[in-house]
């Protein structure tokens, strides 16, 4: 097998492909190994069609729209095709974490979108419609007419149908996968599709089952290139669907559709695409009863994110009041707004560590001597390394985009990249916070406190990473009574305090655009970057895994950690996702299922800002690491997205089984 890869590397190099075109190569075999198993015959396959690859420039992003070969499924009641054999030739950062508006490609034909700078793209759209009309004609799809007439509108008029609507807005999300957009999310598909279905139901064109019966096909065909679309891990997509929410006039929306959505992803039971339900207040109690039974299943969704809470903080962010109530999340919890937006939510990671660490090795530790010191001196740091962050983010290129410039309202006379877009902000996420804040503590009742240790002593056990000492001394950094998660006041004083200082150092800056930068208490990095951080002071070791989002590292119960995250400060830039996460035994579910759904209702009124949860036993993560043939289907929660437990890097299934475990007092 080696022997022929390295044959057919060598005949592409030959034949004169570019370097980029093998970058391509790599990834795109990366991602097919993971479906594959790596069975020599498949891999084989895929590099031979790799011998087909071509790649285009972004100003070409016509020409490959143009060259796609589109495939045709004979059974689905949708067309939906990606040739993951041609992509755009990366040169500088390409946008993605994006939803974009997609009301505004339902409601305008290509004629209405029609001007002198977006021609090119749109003749290239027209181009491949008719395209696949023809290849349309060569099939035995038994919906192919309904489907050639759904393709002809986006031609030519708004979408006329609930069927239509479904169609365009895939037909629109396969363009951005093909040219290069990762994480597209789907926005709030009850609103923007309510018109269409209130008018199909009216008239007699769908029932309510029809309609379920055309969702259940549109999620399962969105999961359709599933390896290709995932990111970093897989199941990393983006695909995130946006349900329910606050209206400005505090009443609470949702119909037929947001119940739909729900019901159709608990039958599926596939871990991608993600559903999000906005909860308010004064949302339906039965509502919030179908996604606790959707969450049941173990698919970790809907994640829920608390429009009373994050409404009000993008309202005072500075986001006009007349959009936010419309706000959709990017990837995985991010809040954005859907139209004119070039946000960019995840540009890079806060380890808030590492300013800590730099001031334990940099200051005379034997001078300081109480609590208070130590934050005055770790402020300095944290301020400096705020501004390292921002001189990355200053440096930050985006790829020209005229597909997404299309897209996008007020990008059509000048590129997106160019910051023509209404909102230009950037974003980070943020790991290693409950790591600083336990050392802190640690320091103040081992050093300061009972002065078992002085701070030199206590580094150099850090340093050393622990080698020299017994389990119990790291049992005790570990186990102090205040601890990141208790709803403790100097705990919670001493998180925000942290946070009040990136806070106030970000809000100095506007990147080149005149955004501003927000970031949050959750990230996908709780492993990658825990795996390039030195040991902390709260007993965790080298390399460790940080702490995931929002949560507790103890069988405290879930009361605590959301009275512990309502009393967050997200003010200001802290709202860029801050998910409580937690693990739940199936059997506590099924046991409580009514005094679980109340504690849901009531986790609102108390005010926490996002909330997810994995609900599968230790013993069942456990079984299926050890017989992963008899789990192929067991799904959980990673970050912000579900995958299948069996697709999961080893380390990953180590903190799932060690959190179940701690779930469990175990």
């Amino acid at each position: 097998m080696k022997k022929f890869i390295k044959k057919m590397l060598k005949k592409i190099i030959k034949e004169n492909f570019l370097v980029k075109h093998i970058e391509l190569i790599k990834i795109n075999y990366n991602k097919h190994k993971r479906v594959t198993n790596s069975k020599n015959e498949n891999i084989k396959y895929f590099i031979k069609e790799c011998l087909k690859m071509k790649s285009y420039p972004s100003k070409k992003t016509y020409k490959l729209i143009k060259s796609i070969d589109v495939e045709i499924d004979s059974e689905n009641h949708f067309i939906y095709f990606i040739d993951t054999m041609k992509q755009i030739r990366k040169i500088d950062r390409i946008i993605g974490n994006i939803t974009i508006d997609y009301n505004r490609l339902l409601t305008n034909s290509l004629k209405d979108l029609e001007n002198t700078n977006n021609q090119k793209i749109i003749e290239a759209i027209k181009y491949l419609v008719g395209k696949t009309e023809k290849e349309i004609d060569k099939t035995k799809n038994k919906y192919a007419e309904q489907i050639k007439q759904n393709l002809e509108e986006i031609k030519t008029t708004k979408s006329t149908t609930f069927y239509s609507a479904l169609q365009r807005i895939l037909f629109y999300n396969q363009l951005l996968w093909q040219t290069g957009h990762r994480l597209n999310g789907l926005g709030r598909l009850d609103k923007i599709l309510e018109p269409f279905y209130e008018e199909d139901l009216k008239n007699g064109k769908i029932t309510k089952e029809t309609a379920k019966e055309l969702i259940k096909d549109f999620c399962a065909i969105l999961h359709k290139y599933y390896w290709f679309k995932s990111n970093v891990l897989m199941g990393d997509t983006g695909q995130i669907i946006i349900l329910g929410g606050k209206e400005e006039n505090n009443l609470y929306f949702c119909n037929d559709l947001t119940y739909l959505f729900i019901e159709v992803m608990k039958e599926l039971q596939i871990p991608d695409p993600k559903v999000l339900l906005r909860v308010s207040n004064n949302m339906p109690k039965d509502l919030m009863e179908l996604s606790i039974k959707c969450v049941q299943t173990g698919i970790g969704c809907p994640l829920f994110s608390n429009d009373d809470v994050v409404i009000p903080k993008l309202i005072e962010f500075g986001y006009p009041e007349e959009s936010v109530y419309d706000y959709v999340t990017a990837a995985c919890w991010e809040p954005i707004m859907p139209e004119k937006t070039l946000d960019q939510t995840n540009i890079t990671t806060i380890n808030f560590l590492n300013p800590f660490h730099e001031m334990l090795e940099k200051e005379e530790l034997n001078k300081i001597k109480t609590t208070e010191e130590i934050l005055e001196i770790y402020t300095k740091y944290l301020k400096n390394y705020c501004d390292d962050i921002v001189k990355v983010l200053d440096k930050v290129k985006w790829q020209y985009d005229p597909l997404l410039s299309f897209m996008t309202e007020g990008c059509e006379k000048e590129d997106i990249s160019c910051g023509t877009a209404k909102y230009n902000h950037y974003g980070v996420n943020s790991v290693g916070l409950a790591s600083t804040v336990n050392s802190i503590l640690n320091i103040e009742s081992l050093v300061f406190n009972k002065k078992e240790f002085t701070l030199e002593e206590l580094n150099n056990a850090r340093k050393n990473n622990y080698y020299d000492k017994d389990i119990n001394f790291v049992k005790m950094l570990k186990n102090q009574d205040k601890k990141y998660g208790k709803d403790d006041e100097q705990v919670i004083e001493l998180t925000n305090y942290i946070t009040n200082v990136a806070n106030e150092q970000f809000s100095k800056y506007k990147n080149k655009f005149g955004g501003k930068i927000k970031f949050g208490l959750s990230s996908p990095g709780y492993i990658s970057e825990a795996e390039k951080t030195d040991a902390s002071l709260d007993g965790r070791k080298a390399k460790e895994p940080f702490a995931v989002h929002i949560s507790s590292d103890d069988s405290q119960a879930y009361t605590e950690l959301v009275q512990f995250a309502s009393k967050l400060d997200y003010t200001g830039n802290r709202f860029n996702g801050n998910v409580v996460d937690f693990m739940v035994s199936p059997d506590f579910i099924e046991n409580n299922f009514r005094k679980f759904v109340d504690f849901m209702m009531a986790s609102i009124k108390v005010g926490f800002f996002q909330m997810q949860m994995n609900v599968v036993s230790s013993k069942m993560l456990i079984e299926a690491r050890k017989n992963p043939d008899k789990f192929p289907n067991l799904i959980v929660r990673v970050w912000g997205f579900s995958a299948y437990f069996n697709d999961l890097p080893e380390e990953y299934k180590d903190v799932l089984i060690e959190r179940a475990l701690k779930n469990e007092g175990k």
